[in-house]
Formats: structure tokens, C-alpha cells, sequence
């Protein structure tokens, strides 16, 4: 991507925040490259006009139409579909971070085995010193029916792990194919089919034009009666009132949450009170020693693109993915 320019520096923008191990590991990946460290994505094209590089966070349209030097941004997570908007209209790349595999798929089984293993149940007991040996019964996934929506890097390692517990697998992907420890592949086309034999759903899609609002009543209704929903994906993916709606109404047996529509998920919401709805704040795709993967990763993008080369990873703005 960069033949053609020399010796000229090459200007990365960081979060003022990123450690400085990290800084001096991407400033090692060659002797013209510089790091500026910003403040934050409102002020960073004030602080570092220059930047032909972002790393690790998103810039603002703004920014990012008034850049004057600006070729790429990597993401440090893997959902972009705000920063793939802030760059249309632009010839800025972006790339991102696939590291979440293992990690998001071990997330959705701690919160299906919470769910029907009863854990939260016995820890309220625990809590109390109570025995309650004949009221924590929980259910066997065994022989059961998960259903995932979008097969990709995470969805297929979600596949590996259910295929282990004796899950039979059906999914969705943009185009149907073979994946590894999946039943039944479909293509978007199929995601009634899918939903219909879902004793757990779990979703994974990244939030597009396209897959806003896909789960809504008339989704939820085609689920089993006594299905329990995951979502990893985005928040808007599902529509939270129906949602609410398909638990009270007891046609759903629970839910494992860690994306909402809104975030910080307010105060209000009836999800935080709902016994059978099991939260976390977006955290899924976290873990200890997280940037000490990502890191390697852009610097290596940053050698390919120091020599003119194609890029790893690198996200279709268009469809935000």
C-alpha cells in the first residue's frame, strides 16, 4: 500500500493510554515508523494531523473525512461496523482483530451451563447456607439442538465446543458450505429453518443495514417453547422489547446477554431484574493479556504495508464486516 513513499515517516496515532511496550514494539517494526501518542478519537487529527496510521481506536467521520494523510485503521476488536461508517466516502482501509474466538465461545458455554445447571440458583443458596440438594436439579444439554447465527471465526469455534457436549448444530452463514461440527449449513435465507429446531439460540452476526432488528416477535416465536437465547453479537441484532416480551410471557426459559442496544444498559431496563436473564457488560470478548495479542498482529500488518502489501484482515466497509 505504501511503496511509493520513500523514506517519508510513517505517522501511527495511539490512544495516549496504550503502554509503552506496545508503543516501543510498533515503533521496532521499522526505522521510519513514529508513534503520536492522542488524547482521545475527538481530538486526535488536532494532535497528530500527520497520522497515516490508526491504531487501536475508532476516529470520528469528521476526522476522518478531513484527514489529509490518513490510509488505514485497525481496529483492535472485531466488530467495526461504526468506524466501516465513519470511513465510507473515503479511500481509508480498515482492518481488525480476530483473537476472539476461544475466549467468546467459552463465554456463551459459562452462560448455557449457568442456565442449565441452575447456577445462579445454587449460588443465591450458597449465599444463604442453604443445602437445597432436591430443589437445584439442572438440565442436560446432551442430544439437544443449538442453533448459531453467523459461522464465522467465533461462531465456528462456538461449533467445536457444542459438537464436544453432544449438541447437534445448525447454522447460518452469508453463503452455505460445509463447516466443521455444524449439521446443517443454510444461507441467511434459512434463518427460520434454523430457528425452528433452536433449543439454544446463539448469535453472533455483526450489526449491518441488513441484520438490525433481525430477531424480533415473530423470530422469537419460532423458537421451541423453553429456548434459551445468547447474544455476542451486537446489541441490535435482537429487539429487546419482544425479547422481554418472550421471556415474561414464559415461551422462553432464559437468556445470556453481554450486548444491548444501549450501553451502559440503563438502569431501567427490565432485563436487569428478570430471574432468568443472565448479564454481562460486553465483556465477552475480554481476557487478561489481550493487547499482548493484538499487537503482534497490527505490527505485522505494519510490515505489509511498509513493503506495499496486501493487508491481513481487512474489513468490506460496505457490509461493516
Amino acid at each position: 500500500m505504501r511503496a511509493d513513499a520513500g523514506d517519508r515517516p510513517c505517522l501511527v496515532a495511539v490512544l495516549r493510554s496504550l503502554d509503552e511496550r506496545y508503543v516501543a514494539a510498533i515503533e521496532a517494526v521499522d526505522p521510519r515508523v513514529r508513534v503520536v501518542r492522542v488524547s482521545d478519537r475527538t481530538s486526535w487529527l488536532r494532535e497528530a494531523p500527520d497520522a497515516e496510521v490508526i491504531f487501536g481506536f475508532r476516529p470520528l467521520r469528521d476526522g476522518a473525512l478531513q484527514a489529509r494523510r490518513l490510509r488505514w485503521v485497525h481496529a483492535a476488536g472485531a466488530g467495526v461496523e461504526n468506524l466501516s461508517q465513519d470511513v465510507a466516502g473515503t479511500d481509508v482501509v480498515v482492518t481488525n482483530s480476530h483473537i476472539h474466538g476461544d475466549v467468546i465461545a467459552e463465554h456463551v458455554f459459562a452462560m448455557i451451563l449457568a442456565h442449565t445447571r441452575r447456577l445462579r440458583a445454587a449460588f443465591a443458596y450458597q449465599h444463604e447456607r442453604r443445602w437445597g440438594h432436591r430443589d437445584l436439579a439442572g438440565a442436560v444439554i446432551a442430544g439437544r439442538t443449538m442453533g448459531i447465527l453467523g459461522l464465522g471465526t467465533i461462531g465456528r469455534a462456538i461449533a467445536r465446543r457444542a459438537q464436544a457436549f453432544g449438541l447437534r448444530v445448525w447454522g447460518t452463514r452469508r453463503t452455505a458450505g460445509e463447516v466443521p461440527g455444524v449439521e446443517r449449513v443454510l444461507g441467511p435465507e434459512g434463518l427460520d429453518e434454523v430457528l425452528r429446531v433452536a433449543d439454544v439460540l446463539v448469535v453472533t452476526l455483526p450489526l449491518t443495514p441488513a441484520t438490525r432488528g433481525l430477531i424480533g416477535a415473530r423470530e422469537l416465536a419460532l423458537l421451541p417453547a423453553g429456548a434459551f437465547v445468547v447474544n455476542v453479537g451486537r446489541g441490535g441484532l435482537i429487539d429487546e422489547a419482544a425479547l422481554v416480551d418472550a421471556l415474561r410471557a414464559g415461551h422462553l426459559a432464559g437468556a445470556g446477554l453481554d450486548v444491548f442496544e444501549e450501553e451502559p444498559l440503563p438502569e431501567t431496563s427490565p432485563l436487569w431484574t428478570l430471574p432468568e436473564v443472565i448479564l454481562t457488560p460486553h465483556v465477552a470478548g475480554n481476557f487478561p493479556g489481550y493487547m499482548d495479542r493484538v499487537v503482534p498482529l497490527f505490527c505485522a500488518n505494519l510490515r505489509r504495508y511498509l513493503a506495499g502489501e496486501p493487508l491481513a484482515s481487512v474489513v468490506d466497509t460496505a457490509r461493516g464486516y
